[in-house]
C-alpha cells in the first residue's frame, strides 16, 4: 500500500540546505546585491534572489525558470532567501539587460553586439570572490573561442552553420569563464574581434588579473590582434590560416625534427613570418596525407598546420602541445550548454539572452565553487565531476525540515557520509 501525506515537510532536496549554509557563510546574497544594486523599496525579490533561485533550479536538474516550480517549495524552506515565481525570474532579467549596438561590415551587413559590462564584472568578480581564481598567480592563459548557439529566437539570424541562431565570443581562464559578449549568428569571426579581446583583457586587468598567455583558433589570426598582445606583453598561440607564403617557407626548411604527440607522429620545424608590425615564429608541423597526392607549392604529399606566436622560448613539440590544450577549454562549451542551459535559451531577443548567458556562467562558478568545498570532505565527490553526479549524489537527498522555536533543524536522510547530516541554520 502506498499512502501520500501532502503536509509532511519532507524535501526531496535536503542537498539545497547543505549548499545554502556555505552560501549564507560566505555572505553572496550580500555580494550580488552590492555588486548589482538594489531593486527599489517596493520591490520584494532582489537580485541575489534571481542568481541563487536561477542557481538552485539548476542544480536540482532543472533546465529553465518555468522548473521552479519543482522546486519552489524545497527553496522556501531555505534561510534569507525568497523563491519568486518564473515570471518573476524573467522580469529581473530583463532589467539586466543592456541595448546592443550594430556594426556594419566591411561587405555591408549590419551585425548587433552586445556587452553588458556589470554582469560581466560581477562574473569575473565572483571567480575572484570565491577563489576559483586568483589575484597574485601570474602564470594564467586566457582562451578565446566564439561559439555559435543555435536557436529559433525572434533576432535569430541565419548563419553559415546553416542554422539561425546567435554566436557569442567567450573567454576563458581554467574553464572558468571571464567574459561574455553576445553576437547574432551571421556575425563575421573577425569582425571586431580587436575590441572584444582588449575589452575582455582590461576586465581582467581591472580585477588584478594579467593572464601571461593567451590561446586562440584561425578567427584571431589578425595583425591587429597579434600586435595588440605582443604591446601588452602576452605570449600568444594563435592557429594561422594556411597560405601559400606559409606553404612554401615551410617546404624550404631543412630544420624539420620528428615528434610524437599523444599518439600520432610528426615532424615540425620553426619559421619567421612577417604579421602585422612584428616579425613572428611560425611553428609548423606536417604528416602525410592519406592519397599520397603531392601538393603543388610544397611539393611533398603532407598534411600542414600552422601556429603563430611570439613565444620564442618553447620547443615546437612544447608549443603544439600548449597550444592543443585550447581543445580542453572547448570542453567550458559543452558544460554550458548541457549542465548550465546554454541550449534553452529563455527570451526572444539576444540583449535578454545575454542576460542568461552570463548569470547561468556565473551558476557554474558558484558550482565550481562548491564542488571543490564538497569534493574536501565528501568521498562521493571529485572535482572533476559533471553536475549531474553532483545533483544525484548531494543535492537529491530526502531532508526533514523541523522548526522548533526560532531553530530549524534539517535532517539528512542518507547513508552517505556527510560532515554534518543535521544542519543548523538559526
Amino acid at each position: 500500500m502506498i499512502k501520500i501525506d501532502n503536509k509532511s515537510q519532507v524535501t526531496p532536496f535536503g542537498g539545497l540546505h547543505l549548499i545554502h549554509k556555505e552560501v549564507l557563510a560566505k555572505t553572496l546574497p550580500s555580494f550580488f546585491n552590492e555588486h548589482l544594486g538594489t531593486r527599489g523599496l517596493l520591490a520584494e525579490y532582489s537580485y541575489s534572489d534571481l542568481i541563487l533561485n536561477m542557481s538552485y533550479i539548476t542544480f536540482c536538474g532543472g533546465s529553465c525558470a518555468e522548473d521552479i516550480s519543482y522546486v519552489k517549495e524545497s527553496i522556501s524552506k531555505l534561510k534569507s532567501i525568497k523563491a519568486s515565481s518564473a515570471d518573476t525570474l524573467l522580469t529581473m532579467q530583463k532589467e539586466l539587460s543592456t541595448e546592443a549596438v550594430e556594426v556594419v561590415s566591411a561587405s555591408g551587413a549590419v551585425n548587433k553586439i552586445n556587452i553588458n559590462t556589470p554582469l560581466n564584472e560581477l562574473m569575473l568578480s565572483t571567480a575572484i570572490y570565491l577563489g576559483v581564481l586568483e589575484k597574485e598567480k601570474k602564470d594564467y592563459c586566457m582562451d578565446f573561442d566564439q561559439q555559435f548557439i543555435p536557436t529559433e529566437k525572434y533576432d535569430a539570424t541565419y548563419s553559415y552553420k546553416q542554422a539561425k541562431g546567435y554566436f557569442p565570443a567567450i573567454a576563458s581562464i581554467e574553464n572558468c569563464p571571464v567574459y561574455i559578449e553576445n553576437r547574432n549568428g551571421n556575425c563575421s569571426v573577425k569582425l571586431n574581434q580587436l575590441d572584444t579581446i582588449k575589452a575582455a583583457v582590461e576586465l581582467l586587468k581591472t580585477k588584478g588579473i594579467e593572464p601571461s598567455h593567451a590561446r586562440m583558433d584561425c578567427g584571431s589570426y589578425i595583425k591587429d590582434v597579434t600586435d595588440y598582445l605582443t604591446d601588452q606583453g602576452i605570449k600568444f598561440y594563435i592557429r594561422a590560416e594556411q597560405s601559400e607564403q606559409l606553404l612554401f617557407a615551410a617546404s624550404l626548411s631543412d630544420e624539420w625534427k620528428k615528434c610524437t604527440i599523444g599518439i600520432n607522429d610528426y615532424e615540425a620545424c620553426s619559421i619567421e613570418h612577417e604579421f602585422g608590425k612584428y616579425t613572428h615564429r611560425v611553428i609548423a608541423y606536417r604528416w602525410p596525407n592519406k592519397t599520397g597526392q603531392k601538393d603543388v607549392i610544397s611539393g611533398d604529399a603532407n598534411n600542414y598546420l600552422f601556429i603563430i606566436t611570439n613565444d620564442k622560448d618553447k620547443d615546437e613539440k612544447s608549443g603544439i602541445e600548449f597550444y592543443n590544450q585550447r581543445g580542453g577549454s572547448e570542453k567550458l562549451f559543452d558544460i554550458q550548454n548541457n549542465d548550465f542551459n546554454w541550449n534553452h535559451l529563455p527570451f526572444s531577443f539576444l540583449e535578454q539572452n545575454t542576460v542568461y548567458l552570463i548569470l547561468m556562467a556565473i551558476c557554474h562558478i558558484l558550482y565550481q565553487w562548491l564542488i571543490k568545498l564538497f569534493s574536501n570532505v565528501c568521498d562521493f565527490l571529485k572535482p572533476q565531476h559533471r553536475l549531474k553526479k553532483f545533483t544525484f549524489r548531494l543535492v537529491c537527498i530526502a531532508a526533514k525540515v523541523i522548526q522548533t522555536g526560532r531553530r530549524q533543524v534539517v535532517k539528512l536522510f542518507t547513508k552517505l557520509t556527510i560532515p554534518t547530516t543535521i544542519i543548523s541554520t538559526s
